[in-house]
Parts: structure tokens; C-alpha cells; sequence
């Protein structure tokens, strides 16, 4: 945006600010560079309206420092955090050349299994590398998954905003659709204890990876959007739309639709605990489905110059 006052200055003292990436429901993202070290940056401004008391503001330093503290390759780094010189909130981060994963499945759709089992393991890597040090992200969503490559042009997925969430929380620490949740607008991908405003921990990270995966599987999210207290009811009491449901074409293989049973369930005592566990069983569906698609016609019951070709699932 040419209007943008920050395009052009320096904050902190050191972030030369090039140009802005993004604009979220927590702020701005914008593209600097290091006026001392040169390296490249990005830059996420956080609004004045998440920060304004004191304990937000302490808040936002200690969830910015854990989160520094995670060292992973599917995790977005973080560098520095602070106060701009006018007092709003920054955080500079890792990088990642590349896209989003919301704007890749609003181009595409349902992304194949065999992609979908690759990104939803890196996810949750990179989740188990966080809940190894009790820090859980609280905002699991496309948004906040980066999609980079690597030196050898495989997909490289990047988590970013571990525990920033909470900085928008109210004194004592719940949070609840209808303050925190509706300003940072992730009540989509909320657990059911998120939504009800009670204590959460990993397994509400699960269930979001869950929704996450659904929604790469299928191109949309098992439940109808929060919008009222009825369609919150509704989000706590009914039961998921099932594959089977949203995409009925589609020949799913054994066990996918039960790892997500479980990844979403109500109870999160009835969750896996651990991300990884529900990467696993998801990767094990993609390969019974890669198995089948590859499965060989025997010989026997082929004639010599027939052709047989089997759509991949």
C-alpha cells in the first residue's frame, strides 16, 4: 500500500521496513531488512488494539520468547521481538519464500492424499517440536502454515505465530468466542474447550490439525462456520460431516476417516496425544491408497495386449 506510513522507516532501530505482505486479523506482515546484518526479514506489526495494557504487553513478550525458543525446520524462526519507537507491538520472524496454505486450497480445492499425508505430517513436526517444550500454538490454521520449498524443490512447510494468540486473552487466561477468539478470527478451527472458553492444552492444537486436514482433504471444514449462539451449539454438540459426506467420489481409503474421528473428537481426553501419532495413521491410509492405485493386473487374467489403468485415489 504506497498510503502505508511504515513503508520506508526504520522501527526499532534496526528493521528497515521494504514493503507489506499481509494484512491479518493481529496486524500487518511486512518484508524487511536487518540494517546492520542485511538479512531479509519479515516483520508482523501487531494492532494497538491486542496490546493495550500492560499485561498484554507482557503477555505478547513471553509468548514471543518461547516461541523463539523452538528450533525446527517446519517451524518459522523467530529473531526479535518488541516495541516499536510509537509503542505497537513487532515480531520478526523467519522468511519463508512461498504461499500460504489458505491461499493454496482457495486456488485448488481438496489437494491429493499422498500431498495432503506430507503437509499434515510436517504440521505436526513441527506441533510436536512445540508441545515437547509445553508451548501449544492456540491458532492452528492455513494462515499460519507457510508453504516454501527446499534446496530440491520438495515442499517445505513452515509454522508460524506459536502462542501469539494468547497475547488477545483475557485476565486469567480463558478465551471465548465472543471476546478473543471473533477479534483474531479463528473460531473455524477452535476446539470445542477453546470455543466454551475452558483451560486448553496440546490436544486443542490436534484438533485444529485435524480440521486442517479435513479441510485439505475435502476443500472445506466439517461444520458449518460460528456465527451465533445457535451455530455455536450446533459446532459443540454435532457430529463432523464425515469424507464420505463431502466428497462422495471419492474411494477413501481404511483408517483415514477413524484418525480423524479421533483427531476431532469432542473429549480431548478422546484425542490422540500426540500430533504425530494422527500424522502416522493418515501418512499409513496414504500408502494403503498408493498400494492399491499401483497394484499390478496378474497376467493370468489379462489378455497379452490389454490395458489397464486405475485411477489414483
Amino acid at each position: 500500500m504506497p498510503d502505508d506510513h511504515l513503508i520506508g522507516h526504520v522501527i526499532a532501530a534496526r528493521y528497515h521496513i521494504l514493503e507489506l505482505l499481509g494484512v491479518g486479523g493481529m496486524g500487518r506482515v511486512y518484508l524487511a531488512e536487518h540494517v546492520s546484518l542485511g538479512r531479509r526479514c519479515a516483520v508482523k506489526m501487531i494492532s494497538p488494539a491486542f496490546a493495550t495494557s500492560a499485561d498484554a504487553i507482557t503477555r505478547f513478550n513471553r509468548e514471543a520468547a518461547n516461541a523463539s525458543r523452538i528450533n525446527h525446520p517446519n517451524v518459522a524462526q523467530v529473531y526479535d521481538f518488541g516495541a516499536a519507537e510509537n509503542g505497537t507491538l513487532y515480531l520478526a520472524m523467519e522468511l519463508v519464500e512461498g504461499e500460504a496454505l489458505a491461499a493454496i486450497l482457495q486456488r485448488l480445492g481438496a489437494l491429493p492424499l499422498a500431498r495432503v499425508a506430507t503437509i499434515n505430517a510436517q504440521i505436526a513436526d513441527a506441533l510436536a517440536a512445540a508441545h515437547h517444550l509445553s508451548i501449544v500454538h492456540r491458532d492452528l490454521k492455513p494462515e499460519n502454515i507457510m508453504m516454501g520449498r527446499r534446496h530440491d524443490g520438495a515442499e517445505l512447510v513452515k509454522v508460524v505465530d506459536f502462542g501469539i494468540a494468547k497475547t488477545v486473552e483475557q485476565e486469567g487466561g480463558s478465551q471465548t468466542v465472543t471476546t478473543a477468539g471473533i477479534s483474531v478470527g479463528t473460531p473455524a478451527y477452535m476446539s470445542p474447550e477453546q470455543l466454551a472458553g475452558l483451560k486448553v492444552d496440546h490436544r486443542s492444537d490436534i484438533y485444529a490439525l485435524g480440521l486442517v486436514c479435513f479441510h485439505m482433504l475435502t476443500g472445506k471444514l466439517p461444520h458449518p462456520a460460528v456465527t451465533s449462539k445457535e451455530s455455536l451449539v450446533h459446532r459443540l454438540t454435532a457430529r463432523p460431516e464425515q469424507l464420505a459426506e463431502a466428497r462422495p467420489d471419492v474411494h477413501w481409503p481404511a483408517g483415514l476417516q477413524g484418525a480423524l474421528d479421533r483427531a476431532l473428537a469432542p473429549e480431548a481426553d478422546d484425542r490422540y496425544h500426540r500430533a504425530v501419532d494422527f500424522a502416522s495413521d493418515v501418512a499409513r491410509a496414504a500408502e494403503r491408497a498408493s498400494a492399491r492405485s499401483a497394484t499390478p493386473v496378474s497376467a493370468v487374467t489379462v489378455a497379452p495386449r490389454a490395458t489397464t489403468t486405475q485411477r489414483a485415489v
